[in-house]
């Protein structure tokens, strides 16, 4: 289902914060916009995958991810294979730009959550409120939007941070197999006999598309993926996160984390409880 909204002068000039547009269970079409798109645009993926291409950038989203699409940013995004469906939430008003860079929520990114489920809740909210037709329709999905952006300002973490639009061929194919096997243990033989190439001719084009190695994208993944954890999972033994994200050894697990966060992982753990728009 997918809801456009209108917006008259008076409310523009009323409402700093206004829903333009909201899409439920859409099943998305590839889109190029060189120009960008007048109004933010928050997106979550709810299955399937797809790519998208931000100012130089390059992210995967996967079920239960966010993306969020600054005004007039050029973009474009598409599914990876199969049906790609999302729910999506646009926006504006004219305090819109102050409020998003209030919030840290200032650039594009892509980002997991700790609580999707406070998201989903807030989109379906939304969708309420247009069914029901209200007469103050625009003044309470202003508010509703208000809570939703706060709560995802305070629950995102950063997908790893990707500048491949370079890449193509075997080097797109080894970035995704290392997103979707980073919890196995991943050799430069392994990719080799994967990919079917020696392991230097690998190592060459992986670094000229993506500016760095291979072991270390594949370390900035695992990092990315125990944060999550460690903030989604608070009572799970540290030994298991690091299984999981594919460190055999817990103290190698903990130099790892540090020297990439600056934190030990309990510490992280903790600090992210205390404090989670910090982390």
């Amino acid at each position: 289902m997918r809801y456009s909204i209108s917006v008259t002068k008076r409310q523009y000039a009323k409402t700093p914060l206004l829903l333009r547009s909201l899409g439920i269970d859409h099943v998305q079409d590839p889109i190029y916009r060189p120009a960008g798109f007048p109004v933010w645009q928050l997106f979550y993926g709810v299955s399937g995958s797809g790519e998208f291409l931000l100012d130089g950038g390059r992210g995967i989203l996967r079920p239960g991810q966010a993306a969020l699409l600054a005004a007039g940013e050029p973009h474009s995004y598409h599914s990876l294979g199969g049906e790609w469906v999302m729910h999506y939430v646009g926006f504006e008003g004219k305090l819109c730009q102050k409020l998003m860079v209030g919030l840290g929520l200032g650039q594009s990114g892509l980002y997991s959550l700790a609580q999707p489920e406070v998201l989903l809740g807030h989109i379906k909210a939304l969708e309420r409120i247009q069914l029901e037709a209200h007469t103050d329709a625009s003044l309470f999905s202003s508010k509703e939007l208000y809570s939703l952006l706060l709560d995802f300002s305070q629950s995102l973490t950063p997908l790893p941070d990707s500048r491949y639009t370079e890449a193509t061929g075997i080097e797109k194919e080894m970035i995704l197999f290392l997103e979707d096997h980073y919890g196995e243990d991943i050799s430069l033989d392994d990719l080799a006999a994967q990919f079917r190439r020696t392991p230097e001719y690998l190592c060459s084009i992986f670094k000229a598309a993506t500016g760095e190695t291979i072991l270390h994208y594949l370390r900035r993944v695992r990092i990315h993926r125990a944060k999550v954890l460690l903030m989604d999972q608070p009572d799970a033994p540290l030994r298991e996160i690091a299984e999981a994200c594919g460190f055999r050894s817990l103290s190698y697990f903990g130099k790892v984390f540090r020297e990439a966060t600056g934190f030990t992982p309990q510490g992280y753990r903790l600090g992210a409880a205390a404090e989670p728009g910090r982390f």
